[in-house]
């Protein structure tokens, strides 16, 4: 599976780039997103996501690493997990890539990924949609977050 999106907010590159450093304002914008808290500062992360995809309801702790940082125009990270009651493992690798606009930034999101276990027979078009709905949602978010 594969998404994309551009967003455009209004804030500078270097302000969306400690905005998306910050864990606890991160937690805010990531739907479905519990908690999470850092183990290694900029390296590995710990969340928590709870989502419902179709008729399944998934609770997955999450692996989350930080495959390359180049500020502050490029974030890479990999978000693994496996929800233990359903049985679906999750793999996402995530890239973020801030290019700077007249006074804004324009965000562009790849996210890559593949689900195995149960949640893998509800079909790859269910799963893009959530898949979809849940980058929009960031988006809406984090453009809350950065111009609030």
């Amino acid at each position: 599976m594969r998404v994309t999106r551009e967003i455009t907010i209004a804030a500078t590159p270097d302000f969306l780039w400690t905005l998306l450093w910050d864990v606890p304002r991160m937690v805010e914008c990531v739907p479905g997103c519990a908690e999470a808290k850092e183990i290694a500062p900029h390296q590995r992360y710990a969340a928590r996501m709870t989502q419902k995809v179709g008729p399944i309801r998934l609770v997955v702790p999450l692996e989350v690493e930080i495959l390359a940082a180049e500020p502050p125009r490029r974030l890479a990270l990999l978000a693994r997990g496996r929800d233990p009651a359903v049985g679906a493992e999750i793999s996402m690798q995530v890239t973020l890539e801030i290019d700077r606009r007249g006074e804004a930034s324009v965000l562009g999101i790849v996210a890559e990924g593949r689900i195995l276990g149960t949640l893998g027979t509800l079909g790859h078009g269910v799963i893009e949609r959530k898949a979809g709905d849940m980058l929009d949602e960031f988006g809406l978010r984090l453009r809350q977050a950065a111009e609030a």
